[in-house]
């Protein structure tokens, strides 16, 4: 399927768990680009700029959420 990415998990006190993203969300969108699959979160993962805030958009429960996201520097 190409509409976007499930997650399986988040891991506490990780950005995404800071923004509200919980298990069983599906990313749609971050950063204003599309996420339809693993690839694509992958390469615009490594766009984003650490401690940036974006937008990320996820479907859950049928709706779909707007959130921000600030992602961590990489250690």
């Amino acid at each position: 399927a190409n509409d976007g990415l499930l997650l399986d998990g988040v891991r506490d006190d990780s950005p995404a768990a800071k923004a509200g993203i919980r298990a069983g969300d599906k990313i749609v969108k971050l950063g204003g680009r599309d996420i339809r699959n693993v690839s694509d979160y992958t390469f615009v993962l490594g766009e984003l700029k650490p401690d940036t805030e974006y937008e990320i958009i996820i479907a859950r429960g049928g709706e779909r959420l707007t959130l921000k996201i600030v992602p961590a520097a990489r250690k």
